[in-house]
């Protein structure tokens, strides 16, 4: 986590904590700890969902690192990250039906996965990209599907 990090995820865990039924982090290591204070301040536990773990290389087959494969790895990786965040967020949906679940992940995951949530349901826009520290508030109810994109809660100096 960087040295901002601690008092944005505090920030992030006041603008969350209300009225949520679960709280779905990755497992890395610095995204639970972003999510600890909300966790606190809400009396809720942290559950696991490994597919919001952004891809470090570990996951990729031999069948994909050797042999026909080889050239594509990359997009192969990209391609099992994707499908591995829309199974977590369907599993999640499918455990909180109409409720309200906190889901905590990687910068390069989340863009992702609110294009394929958006996708499911004929929506052609991407959502803005939003800096680090970012987050987008994601309805996908009967009558209404909508994705609000917001900025951090917590301005961070550029790395």
């Amino acid at each position: 986590m960087s040295p901002q990090g601690p008092s944005q995820a505090d920030s992030l865990a006041a603008v969350m904590r209300d009225s949520i039924d679960a709280i779905y982090s990755s497992p890395v290591k610095r995204c639970v700890q972003t999510v600890e204070p909300l966790a606190r301040s809400s009396g809720l536990s942290i559950a696991t969902a490994p597919g919001l773990a952004t891809p470090d290389g570990t996951y990729q087959p031999r069948e994909w690192t050797e042999g026909f494969f080889s050239p594509f790895q990359r997009e192969l990786g990209g391609a099992w990250m994707a499908g591995a965040a829309l199974a977590a967020l369907i599993a999640m949906g499918n455990a909180h039906p109409g409720g309200h679940v906190v889901a905590f992940s990687h910068g390069d995951v989340i863009p992702v996965l609110v294009a394929q949530a958006l996708a499911l349901y004929d929506h052609v826009s991407p959502p803005p990209v939003v800096d680090r520290g970012g987050w987008h508030r994601m309805r996908f109810g009967t009558d209404a599907r909508t994705v609000e994109s917001h900025g951090p809660v917590v301005s961070l100096p550029s790395t």
